[in-house]
Protein backbone atom coordinates (compact mmCIF):
# COMPACT_ATOMS: atom_id res chain seq x y z
CA UNK A 1 0.00 0.00 0.00
CA UNK A 2 1.32 3.67 -0.44
CA UNK A 3 1.66 6.21 2.23
CA UNK A 4 -2.12 7.02 2.70
CA UNK A 5 -1.55 5.91 6.40
CA UNK A 6 -5.37 7.31 7.02
CA UNK A 7 -7.01 4.99 4.64
CA UNK A 8 -8.57 1.50 5.57
CA UNK A 9 -10.47 -0.72 3.48
CA UNK A 10 -13.98 -2.28 4.41
CA UNK A 11 -13.20 -5.42 1.96
CA UNK A 12 -16.53 -7.22 1.10
CA UNK A 13 -17.06 -9.52 -2.45
CA UNK A 14 -15.28 -7.30 -4.83
CA UNK A 15 -16.14 -4.41 -3.29
CA UNK A 16 -13.67 -1.67 -1.64
CA UNK A 17 -15.34 1.40 0.20
CA UNK A 18 -12.98 3.77 2.56
CA UNK A 19 -13.76 2.90 6.54
CA UNK A 20 -12.29 3.13 9.53
CA UNK A 21 -9.70 5.90 9.31
CA UNK A 22 -6.54 6.86 10.96
CA UNK A 23 -8.28 9.62 12.39
CA UNK A 24 -10.23 7.58 14.18
CA UNK A 25 -7.70 6.14 16.13
CA UNK A 26 -6.93 9.19 17.31
CA UNK A 27 -10.04 10.38 18.89
CA UNK A 28 -11.40 7.57 20.32
CA UNK A 29 -13.49 8.59 23.06
CA UNK A 30 -11.79 6.66 25.59
CA UNK A 31 -8.36 7.48 24.17
CA UNK A 32 -7.38 4.32 22.89
CA UNK A 33 -9.19 2.25 20.01
CA UNK A 34 -9.58 -1.52 20.14
CA UNK A 35 -8.59 -3.49 17.45
CA UNK A 36 -8.07 -7.23 16.90
CA UNK A 37 -5.36 -8.32 14.63
CA UNK A 38 -5.28 -11.40 12.52
CA UNK A 39 -4.25 -13.49 9.76
CA UNK A 40 -6.53 -13.59 6.72
CA UNK A 41 -5.62 -14.68 3.15
CA UNK A 42 -9.40 -12.71 2.07
CA UNK A 43 -7.20 -10.75 -0.90
CA UNK A 44 -6.52 -13.50 -2.28
CA UNK A 45 -7.70 -17.44 -1.32
CA UNK A 46 -5.62 -18.42 -4.45
CA UNK A 47 -3.01 -20.32 -1.93
CA UNK A 48 -3.77 -21.32 2.11
CA UNK A 49 -0.61 -20.52 3.08
CA UNK A 50 1.76 -17.93 1.01
CA UNK A 51 -1.04 -15.61 0.61
CA UNK A 52 -1.48 -14.77 4.17
CA UNK A 53 -0.92 -11.49 4.94
CA UNK A 54 -1.78 -9.12 8.76
CA UNK A 55 -5.33 -7.45 9.29
CA UNK A 56 -6.90 -4.94 11.53
CA UNK A 57 -10.04 -5.14 12.50
CA UNK A 58 -12.63 -2.99 14.57
CA UNK A 59 -14.45 -5.41 17.23
CA UNK A 60 -16.86 -2.47 17.82
CA UNK A 61 -18.37 -2.84 14.33
CA UNK A 62 -20.71 -5.31 13.10
CA UNK A 63 -22.90 -5.58 9.99
CA UNK A 64 -26.31 -7.04 10.00
CA UNK A 65 -25.44 -10.53 9.57
CA UNK A 66 -23.13 -9.67 13.08
CA UNK A 67 -19.90 -9.98 11.36
CA UNK A 68 -17.25 -7.38 11.89
CA UNK A 69 -16.90 -5.50 8.35
CA UNK A 70 -14.47 -3.24 8.96
CA UNK A 71 -10.60 -3.97 7.80
CA UNK A 72 -7.10 -2.52 7.53
CA UNK A 73 -5.01 -4.79 5.20
CA UNK A 74 -0.91 -4.14 6.18
CA UNK A 75 0.19 -6.31 3.67
CA UNK A 76 4.00 -7.83 3.66
CA UNK A 77 5.59 -10.89 1.37
CA UNK A 78 5.01 -14.47 1.37
CA UNK A 79 3.36 -15.70 4.50
CA UNK A 80 3.10 -13.65 7.80
CA UNK A 81 1.31 -14.74 10.96
CA UNK A 82 0.52 -14.30 14.70
CA UNK A 83 0.25 -11.01 14.88
CA UNK A 84 0.53 -9.30 18.31
CA UNK A 85 -0.22 -5.38 19.02
CA UNK A 86 2.34 -3.82 21.69
CA UNK A 87 0.52 -3.04 24.96
CA UNK A 88 1.64 0.51 24.84
CA UNK A 89 -1.13 1.47 22.92
CA UNK A 90 1.59 2.88 20.17
CA UNK A 91 -0.42 0.24 17.62
CA UNK A 92 3.28 -1.50 17.05
CA UNK A 93 3.09 -5.12 15.57
CA UNK A 94 5.41 -8.20 16.13
CA UNK A 95 4.25 -10.81 13.25
CA UNK A 96 5.53 -14.22 12.26
CA UNK A 97 6.77 -14.20 8.43
CA UNK A 98 8.23 -16.98 6.47
CA UNK A 99 9.84 -14.96 4.10
CA UNK A 100 13.10 -15.30 5.55
CA UNK A 101 13.33 -18.97 4.38
CA UNK A 102 16.31 -21.06 3.43
CA UNK A 103 15.92 -22.34 -0.11
CA UNK A 104 14.55 -26.13 0.54
CA UNK A 105 13.07 -25.16 4.47
CA UNK A 106 9.77 -25.76 5.45
CA UNK A 107 6.87 -23.09 4.62
CA UNK A 108 6.36 -22.76 7.84
CA UNK A 109 10.38 -21.38 8.99
CA UNK A 110 9.59 -18.31 10.47
CA UNK A 111 11.07 -15.21 11.39
CA UNK A 112 9.97 -12.20 13.72
CA UNK A 113 9.49 -8.94 12.00
CA UNK A 114 7.92 -5.48 13.56
CA UNK A 115 5.84 -2.71 11.86
CA UNK A 116 3.67 -0.18 12.89
CA UNK A 117 0.03 0.08 12.61
CA UNK A 118 -0.42 3.52 10.95
CA UNK A 119 2.59 2.66 8.08
CA UNK A 120 -0.43 0.25 6.22
CA UNK A 121 2.68 -2.47 6.30
CA UNK A 122 5.50 -0.32 4.98
CA UNK A 123 9.03 0.44 6.82
CA UNK A 124 8.39 -3.66 8.21
CA UNK A 125 11.84 -4.70 10.19
CA UNK A 126 13.40 -7.73 10.61
CA UNK A 127 14.50 -8.66 14.32
CA UNK A 128 15.32 -12.35 15.14
CA UNK A 129 14.20 -15.82 13.67
CA UNK A 130 11.34 -17.33 15.59
CA UNK A 131 7.51 -17.53 16.54
CA UNK A 132 4.70 -16.37 18.84
CA UNK A 133 5.95 -13.65 20.08
CA UNK A 134 4.65 -11.93 23.40
CA UNK A 135 5.51 -8.43 24.66
CA UNK A 136 6.05 -7.54 28.10
CA UNK A 137 3.27 -4.98 29.74
CA UNK A 138 5.54 -1.83 29.17
CA UNK A 139 5.95 -2.80 25.24
CA UNK A 140 10.00 -2.80 25.79
CA UNK A 141 10.38 -6.51 25.30
CA UNK A 142 9.15 -10.14 23.66
CA UNK A 143 9.19 -12.99 24.35
CA UNK A 144 9.23 -16.26 21.97
CA UNK A 145 9.92 -19.21 20.75
CA UNK A 146 13.02 -20.22 18.80
CA UNK A 147 15.78 -22.76 17.59
CA UNK A 148 18.30 -22.88 20.62
CA UNK A 149 20.76 -23.99 17.83
CA UNK A 150 19.86 -21.76 15.39
CA UNK A 151 20.00 -24.54 13.00
CA UNK A 152 16.14 -26.43 14.25
CA UNK A 153 13.65 -26.92 11.92
CA UNK A 154 9.81 -26.98 12.71
CA UNK A 155 8.78 -30.52 14.35
CA UNK A 156 5.44 -30.08 11.81
CA UNK A 157 3.45 -28.06 9.33
CA UNK A 158 1.58 -26.35 11.39
CA UNK A 159 1.99 -22.06 11.16
CA UNK A 160 4.35 -20.95 14.40
CA UNK A 161 5.53 -24.68 15.27
CA UNK A 162 8.64 -25.11 17.41
CA UNK A 163 11.70 -26.53 15.90
CA UNK A 164 13.08 -29.61 16.86
CA UNK A 165 15.47 -27.82 19.80
CA UNK A 166 13.08 -24.94 20.15
CA UNK A 167 13.26 -22.91 23.60
CA UNK A 168 11.43 -19.43 25.02
CA UNK A 169 14.28 -16.54 24.30
CA UNK A 170 13.61 -12.85 26.04
CA UNK A 171 14.92 -9.60 24.46
CA UNK A 172 14.21 -5.88 23.96
CA UNK A 173 12.86 -5.19 20.99
CA UNK A 174 15.51 -2.02 20.53
CA UNK A 175 18.44 -4.32 21.10
CA UNK A 176 17.27 -6.62 18.22
CA UNK A 177 17.52 -3.76 15.90
CA UNK A 178 20.27 -3.41 16.43
CA UNK A 179 21.51 -6.94 16.04
CA UNK A 180 21.94 -7.69 19.34
CA UNK A 181 21.24 -11.47 20.29
CA UNK A 182 18.19 -12.58 22.58
CA UNK A 183 18.93 -14.40 25.88
CA UNK A 184 17.45 -17.81 26.19
CA UNK A 185 15.07 -18.20 28.87
CA UNK A 186 14.21 -21.73 29.05
CA UNK A 187 17.01 -24.69 29.20
CA UNK A 188 14.13 -27.93 28.54
CA UNK A 189 15.75 -31.46 28.80
CA UNK A 190 16.72 -33.63 26.10
CA UNK A 191 13.90 -34.11 23.53
CA UNK A 192 11.45 -31.27 25.17
CA UNK A 193 10.61 -28.48 23.54
CA UNK A 194 9.32 -25.20 24.46
CA UNK A 195 6.69 -22.77 22.64
CA UNK A 196 3.84 -20.54 23.01
CA UNK A 197 5.03 -18.11 25.44
CA UNK A 198 2.79 -15.62 27.13
CA UNK A 199 3.75 -12.36 29.33
CA UNK A 200 1.67 -11.87 32.33
CA UNK A 201 0.56 -8.00 33.17
CA UNK A 202 2.82 -7.94 35.87
CA UNK A 203 5.87 -8.47 34.17
CA UNK A 204 7.28 -11.00 36.86
CA UNK A 205 6.24 -14.48 34.58
CA UNK A 206 5.88 -16.23 31.13
CA UNK A 207 3.85 -18.97 30.86
CA UNK A 208 4.72 -21.19 28.14
CA UNK A 209 3.60 -25.20 27.09
CA UNK A 210 6.28 -27.87 26.90
CA UNK A 211 6.32 -31.09 25.31
CA UNK A 212 7.91 -34.01 23.91
CA UNK A 213 9.82 -33.15 20.91
CA UNK A 214 9.10 -37.09 19.48
CA UNK A 215 5.37 -37.78 19.78
CA UNK A 216 3.71 -40.47 18.50
CA UNK A 217 1.39 -37.92 16.62
CA UNK A 218 3.05 -34.43 16.38
CA UNK A 219 0.04 -32.58 16.07
CA UNK A 220 -1.78 -34.01 19.21
CA UNK A 221 1.04 -34.08 21.65
CA UNK A 222 -0.39 -35.67 24.56
CA UNK A 223 2.89 -34.73 26.40
CA UNK A 224 2.44 -30.82 26.40
CA UNK A 225 1.50 -29.08 29.61
CA UNK A 226 1.56 -25.72 30.56
CA UNK A 227 4.28 -24.15 32.78
CA UNK A 228 5.11 -21.00 34.08
CA UNK A 229 8.61 -19.28 35.00
CA UNK A 230 9.78 -15.94 36.34
CA UNK A 231 11.30 -13.47 33.93
CA UNK A 232 14.61 -14.37 35.50
CA UNK A 233 14.86 -17.42 34.54
CA UNK A 234 14.07 -18.86 38.05
CA UNK A 235 10.75 -20.36 39.82
CA UNK A 236 9.94 -23.19 36.85
CA UNK A 237 6.40 -24.12 37.87
CA UNK A 238 4.61 -26.93 36.13
CA UNK A 239 1.09 -25.76 35.95
CA UNK A 240 -0.75 -28.59 34.76
CA UNK A 241 -0.37 -33.16 34.72
CA UNK A 242 -2.31 -34.90 32.81
CA UNK A 243 -2.47 -37.52 29.25
CA UNK A 244 -4.17 -34.72 27.40
CA UNK A 245 -2.67 -32.14 25.14
CA UNK A 246 -2.69 -28.03 26.12
CA UNK A 247 -1.42 -25.54 24.08
CA UNK A 248 -1.53 -21.53 23.39
CA UNK A 249 -1.70 -20.54 27.15
CA UNK A 250 -2.74 -16.66 27.47
CA UNK A 251 -3.03 -14.36 30.56
CA UNK A 252 -6.30 -12.62 31.55
CA UNK A 253 -5.46 -8.86 32.25
CA UNK A 254 -5.76 -8.89 36.09
CA UNK A 255 -2.67 -12.11 35.65
CA UNK A 256 -5.36 -14.01 37.91
CA UNK A 257 -6.50 -16.65 35.35
CA UNK A 258 -5.02 -18.15 32.08
CA UNK A 259 -7.16 -19.50 29.15
CA UNK A 260 -5.50 -22.09 26.55
CA UNK A 261 -6.91 -25.00 24.32
CA UNK A 262 -7.12 -27.85 25.67
CA UNK A 263 -8.28 -31.85 25.11
CA UNK A 264 -11.25 -32.16 28.11
CA UNK A 265 -13.17 -35.22 27.75
CA UNK A 266 -15.06 -33.55 24.23
CA UNK A 267 -18.37 -35.18 22.99
CA UNK A 268 -17.67 -35.80 19.40
CA UNK A 269 -14.14 -36.59 19.47
CA UNK A 270 -10.97 -34.95 21.02
CA UNK A 271 -11.04 -31.95 19.73
CA UNK A 272 -9.71 -29.08 21.44
CA UNK A 273 -11.47 -26.42 23.41
CA UNK A 274 -11.35 -23.46 25.19
CA UNK A 275 -10.64 -23.91 28.88
CA UNK A 276 -9.29 -21.17 31.98
CA UNK A 277 -8.03 -21.76 34.69
CA UNK A 278 -6.88 -19.55 37.90
CA UNK A 279 -2.98 -18.53 37.60
CA UNK A 280 -1.61 -21.14 39.96
CA UNK A 281 -3.29 -23.95 37.75
CA UNK A 282 -6.26 -24.86 40.03
CA UNK A 283 -9.79 -24.30 39.03
CA UNK A 284 -9.55 -25.70 35.28
CA UNK A 285 -13.05 -25.01 33.64
CA UNK A 286 -13.61 -25.57 30.34
CA UNK A 287 -15.68 -22.53 28.26
CA UNK A 288 -16.33 -24.77 24.93
CA UNK A 289 -17.57 -27.91 24.07
CA UNK A 290 -18.28 -29.68 20.46
CA UNK A 291 -16.52 -31.20 17.90
CA UNK A 292 -14.56 -28.73 16.37
CA UNK A 293 -10.87 -27.48 17.41
CA UNK A 294 -11.03 -23.96 19.02
CA UNK A 295 -7.18 -22.71 19.04
CA UNK A 296 -5.28 -19.37 20.03
CA UNK A 297 -7.30 -17.87 22.89
CA UNK A 298 -6.33 -14.02 23.53
CA UNK A 299 -8.55 -12.02 26.09
CA UNK A 300 -10.03 -8.70 25.46
CA UNK A 301 -8.63 -5.49 27.47
CA UNK A 302 -11.58 -5.73 30.25
CA UNK A 303 -10.84 -9.55 30.44
CA UNK A 304 -14.50 -10.28 30.09
CA UNK A 305 -13.86 -11.65 26.80
CA UNK A 306 -12.09 -14.32 24.92
CA UNK A 307 -11.18 -14.11 20.81
CA UNK A 308 -10.40 -17.18 19.29
CA UNK A 309 -10.38 -19.11 15.96
CA UNK A 310 -12.42 -22.33 15.02
CA UNK A 311 -13.74 -23.65 11.52
CA UNK A 312 -16.73 -23.25 10.49
CA UNK A 313 -19.23 -25.40 8.57
CA UNK A 314 -19.08 -26.67 5.07
CA UNK A 315 -16.45 -23.97 4.16
CA UNK A 316 -15.14 -23.45 0.92
CA UNK A 317 -12.08 -25.01 0.21
CA UNK A 318 -9.37 -23.80 2.42
CA UNK A 319 -11.20 -20.90 4.00
CA UNK A 320 -12.27 -22.73 7.09
CA UNK A 321 -11.17 -21.50 9.92
CA UNK A 322 -12.60 -18.11 11.21
CA UNK A 323 -12.60 -15.65 14.40
CA UNK A 324 -15.13 -16.58 17.24
CA UNK A 325 -15.48 -14.47 20.50
CA UNK A 326 -17.24 -16.16 23.99
CA UNK A 327 -18.02 -14.54 27.39
CA UNK A 328 -14.80 -15.04 30.07
CA UNK A 329 -17.21 -16.28 32.23
CA UNK A 330 -18.70 -19.31 30.56
CA UNK A 331 -22.10 -17.90 29.77
CA UNK A 332 -21.81 -18.11 26.19
CA UNK A 333 -20.20 -21.48 25.16
CA UNK A 334 -21.60 -21.61 21.47
CA UNK A 335 -19.61 -17.99 20.70
CA UNK A 336 -20.47 -15.27 18.53
CA UNK A 337 -19.21 -15.86 15.10
CA UNK A 338 -17.06 -12.87 14.21
CA UNK A 339 -15.46 -13.28 10.98
CA UNK A 340 -16.73 -14.92 7.38
CA UNK A 341 -15.38 -16.18 4.10
CA UNK A 342 -13.96 -15.22 1.62
CA UNK A 343 -10.72 -16.17 3.45
CA UNK A 344 -10.19 -17.71 6.65
CA UNK A 345 -9.01 -15.54 9.59
CA UNK A 346 -7.05 -17.00 11.94
CA UNK A 347 -4.85 -16.36 15.09
CA UNK A 348 -6.88 -13.24 16.75
CA UNK A 349 -4.75 -10.91 19.14
CA UNK A 350 -6.98 -7.96 21.02
CA UNK A 351 -4.97 -4.67 21.31
CA UNK A 352 -5.59 -1.05 21.40
CA UNK A 353 -3.91 1.75 20.25
CA UNK A 354 -4.40 5.44 22.28
CA UNK A 355 -5.24 8.66 21.24
CA UNK A 356 -2.07 10.24 20.50
CA UNK A 357 -0.72 9.35 17.46
CA UNK A 358 2.35 11.75 17.16
CA UNK A 359 4.40 10.71 19.96
CA UNK A 360 7.63 9.83 19.58
CA UNK A 361 8.08 6.16 18.21
CA UNK A 362 10.35 4.15 20.68
CA UNK A 363 11.65 0.76 19.68
CA UNK A 364 13.47 0.22 22.96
Amino acid sequence: MNNRATVALLLTVGVATPAWTHEDECHSSNGRKSVIALTSNRHDTSDSFLTWDIYLMDPDQLDETGMIPVWRHLPGTDSDFHPVVSPDGKGRIVFDSNRNRELGEPLNTSHLFLMKAKHDGRHQRLLTKGSSATWSPKGKRIAFHASASGAGLPINPNPGAPTSDSVIFVAKVGDLLEGEAPEQLTHPLEGQVDDDADWSPAGGKIVFTRKNRNNPDPNNPTSAEIYVINVDGSGLTRLTTNTEEERSPAFSPDGQRIAFSCRKGIRGGNTLEICVMNADGTGVAKMTDNSVAELSPHWSADGTKIVFHRPVANPPPGQGQQTWVINADGTVQVGDQLTSPPGFHQFPSWGEIKSGCHEEDDDN
